[in-house]
């Protein structure tokens, strides 16, 4: 793929899931209770709305609101820049590989957008699962993140486990 359509690629896809990851956020913030959650599909979608102050998980939630808010938004952008510098840097990229990346990095940027314009909280508004297995509550772009990193490990598996001369 040459270089100047994966950029374009990237941009495309980049913009695109954090717009969706932001509406999908604006929509939870206007419209789920504060207090009650919303099911669907047999309970297995629950929508309710939360605001996570920590990382994955809430972790390190209970550090000074500056040194997490800073925290946070740094590690996602050095996250980004990694990412962002192999994709364009990449002499052979697959496809799926640049979809993972891009994934990636619009799961992050998409967090770090809610940070900077939520006094450093992230929306949260989605828990998949039955009553005793779910997920925790989480987000488009933890989604986006999650996906991105399954992809990348499967294709990692994949390559280790192909003879050398296939």
């Amino acid at each position: 793929m040459r270089k100047h359509i994966r950029i374009i690629c990237i941009i495309l896809i980049v913009f695109s899931f954090i717009g969706c990851d932001q509406a999908a956020k604006y929509f939870a913030v206007r419209d789920l209770p504060y207090e009650a959650s919303v099911t669907v599909l047999g309970g297995f979608v629950r929508f309710q709305f939360a605001e996570n102050q920590g990382y994955f998980l809430s972790f390190g939630s209970d550090l000074p609101a500056p040194i997490r808010r800073a925290a946070a938004i740094f590690m996602a952008l050095i996250s980004m820049a990694g990412f962002i510098a192999l994709l364009t840097a990449a002499h052979k990229i697959s496809a799926v590989q640049l979809i993972a990346f891009s994934l990636f990095i619009a799961g992050c940027f998409g967090n770090v957008i809610d940070r900077l314009l939520n006094h450093g909280r992230v929306v949260d508004f989605l828990i998949l699962g039955t009553e005793t297995v779910h997920t925790s509550i989480l987000n488009v772009a933890d989604i986006l993140i999650t996906v991105s990193l399954a992809i990348m490990v499967f294709i990692e598996l994949k390559r280790k486990h192909t003879p050398k001369d296939a």
